[in-house]
């Protein structure tokens, strides 16, 4: 079975249609799996039909949008199903993000109902005259039968067209607030159905729900899964998905499909076997060492694509010998140009901005009327009226055999780690603080020394190498400005992939003949090359100095003080992957990945190891919640009482 519709004919129904074919075709096949037992897809559609009707209660009509704060667990797929049911659109408020982004969020998307796996924050924020969010609150009595399941006819059968909005997601913004994308469901739809046309083995497979909510590779997976016929596989949330962890996690839950980041792909240890046989790479380039290293053994794929253009636009089949990884041919229905800045045709073999055509495209930002002029453009390739073509800022070249090669960026945008990350939204909130007068953020490859490395281009990166966020700041004269203060700043008003791992302080920032920041004048942050304070602690002689330098040469840096918090020196989560392997490596002793978070510092982390060298339990996985941030302030908020409270 194919779904419906054949890939490349123009979506005329949306995805909960899609959806709905397969209940038809497989009721019994298990469709989501999770920590706690299983759904087959008669039971995930009777569960979705019911919560249905309580969104329906609570005030949800066709066309609403709706705030949805939960962390990964298999309530969310049932609550975005049963909200597609209803006729509304998702727009995700994630509890780990700053409240005042989520608010802005919530108040420009005019959302009025937050769907939520926990108890809202009772605090009533400043707001319009009126101001009422209704929260419905779901538990695990979401995914237990229904006392009565609703007759078919009893539920909302709003059968959500092909043009209807499916969720308004946000991305970084260049002016200093986040970007809402609103998707249509046709772009849900052709997704799948080009994802069906590419793997060709969809039908039964086991996808792992791997991707945050936030992100669009989440909508990835569930076109990969619940609209393919595959299994949507939800692990434990407590367990690392990175690194040996994520490794032991495939084996455990029987993957056969796995999509992520470069980055996260060369966290999976070489020598332990994977069940999986399809992985994909996406959003950031794919170096060669892992074609070399993976591409033998499963089938990869590398996949290219914008959260306004329907997540994937092109894929291609990855092998070893084939030189730099291409990002492939378009997915079937998506259309692709590279045209120069006056909007022709390139030659073949020239590079041009990659635009975007087909059904995939999005409506337009939210209320952003000059950006949507500006990258949402008329279509005249289109044999469909009133067709759009998403202009990227990507630059590629056409290859012979009709695939693409990815060259970078035409403007300021960065990506980090798998994000896409506008600098002006990072330098903005640097602004915001008292003593900053002056900001520049980009992207830079350190390497232990400090120097920017020339690597070949299919050699792995240096212990310690990897793209990271660096903010350069000019402060006020006389004011004292830290990495630590700075970056505490930052995380009360950015999501935390926004907020920079260096800082460099420096005099003046230089400039153009034109006056603008001259970035590419922008030296790469200098290792620290100064004694310790005075009265400031050093690790002690044996593992506690051992470690120390082994931390300092993952991080880049000239020397680590023993009570150090990990963070404040600016590790990131791979970073933390490295410090897990190196300590493997040295000493023979596998720490698990939360442990090692918890220990945040040199000395905790000597005693963790000398613990668990010695028989002991180790640190400990942190509670449940522990560090959790707070949840998302809503404005007089009501919240429902009814069967899913």
């Amino acid at each position: 079975m194919t779904g419906g519709g054949r890939a490349g004919e123009e979506p005329d129904t949306g995805a909960v249609a899609l959806f709905r074919r397969w209940v038809r075709a497989v009721p019994g096949r298990t469709a989501l799996a999770h920590p706690g037992g299983r759904l087959t897809y008669a039971e995930l559609d009777g569960r979705t039909r019911a919560l249905a009707v309580e969104l329906s209660r609570a005030g949800v009509r066709p066309g609403d949008t709706v705030g949805v704060t939960m962390e990964r667990s298999p309530l969310l797929p049932v609550a975005v199903l049963a909200l597609w049911t209803a006729g509304g659109a998702h727009v995700p408020l994630p509890a780990s993000y700053p409240a005042a982004r989520n608010l802005a969020v919530l108040r420009e998307a005019g959302v009025r109902t937050v769907l939520t796996d926990r108890e809202p924050d009772p605090a009533v924020l400043s707001g319009p005259a009126g101001d009422t969010v209704t929260c419905v609150r779901l538990t695990g009595r979401t995914l237990r039968a229904p006392a009565r399941p609703p007759a078919p006819a009893a539920a909302p059968e709003h059968a959500p067209g092909p043009e209807d909005l499916a969720y308004v997601l946000h991305t970084s913004g260049s002016s200093g607030a986040p970007k809402g994308v609103r998707i249509p469901h046709r772009a849900v739809v052709n997704l799948a159905h080009g994802l069906q046309h590419v793997y060709g083995d969809l039908d039964g497979a086991r996808v792992l729900q791997f991707a945050p909510f936030t992100f669009d590779v989440w909508i990835w997976e569930l076109a990969m899964s619940l609209l393919s016929g595959g299994t949507l596989v939800v692990p434990r949330p407590d367990v690392p998905l990175h690194g040996p962890e994520l490794s032991r996690t495939l084996r455990e839950l029987h993957i056969s499909h796995l999509s992520g980041a470069a980055s996260l792909v060369a966290t999976l240890p070489e020598d332990e076997p994977i069940p999986v046989t399809t992985l994909t790479s996406g959003g950031e380039p794919l170096p060669e060492y892992l074609v070399r290293r993976w591409g033998g053994r499963v089938r990869l794929f590398n996949a290219y694509g914008t959260t306004e253009a329907g997540v994937c636009a092109t894929m291609g089949r990855c092998r070893p010998g084939q030189g730099t990884p291409g990002i492939g041919h378009p997915l079937p229905g998506v259309s692709v140009h590279l045209l120069d800045e006056r909007g022709a045709a390139v030659p073949d073999g020239e590079s041009g901005e990659v635009h975007i055509g087909g059904p995939g495209v999005g409506l337009s930002y939210l209320d952003r009327p000059a950006d949507t002029r500006r990258h949402f453009v008329p279509d005249r390739f289109a044999t469909r009226p009133g067709r759009l073509l998403y202009r990227t800022g990507d630059l590629a070249r056409r290859l012979p055999d009709g695939s693409y090669l990815f060259l970078g960026r035409i403007d300021a945008q960065l990506n980090v780690r798998g994000y896409r990350i506008e600098p002006g939204e990072v330098e903005a909130a640097l602004l915001r603080h008292p003593d900053v007068t002056a900001a520049a953020v980009t992207a830079t490859r350190g390497a232990p020394d400090g120097s920017v490395p020339q690597p070949e281009p299919d050699s792995p990166p240096p212990v310690g190498g990897t793209d990271r966020l660096t903010a350069y700041v000019q402060a006020a004269p006389g004011a004292t400005v830290t990495g630590a203060a700075l970056r505490r700043h930052l995380a009360a008003l950015l999501p935390a992939h926004l907020v920079p791992s260096s800082f460099v302080l420096v005099d003046r920032l230089p400039l153009t003949a034109h006056g603008k920041i001259d970035r590419t004048a922008l030296a790469p942050p200098a290792v620290r090359r100064c004694a310790p304070p005075a009265g400031r602690d050093t690790a002690a002689p044996g593992r506690e100095r051992d470690l120390a330098e082994l931390v300092a040469t993952v991080l880049g840096l000239d020397e680590v003080a023993p009570d150090d918090d990990f963070a404040d020196l600016g590790a990131t989560s791979l970073d933390m992957i490295r410090i897990q392997a190196a300590v493997t490596a040295r000493w023979g002793t596998r720490l698990g990945a939360a442990d090692l978070m918890d220990a945040r510092t040199v000395r905790r982390l000597a005693a963790l190891l000398d613990r668990t060298r010695n028989g002991a339990r180790g640190a400990g996985t942190a509670p449940p919640g522990a560090g959790r941030a707070p949840g998302l302030p809503l404005p007089a908020v009501r919240t429902v009482k009814g069967g899913f409270k």
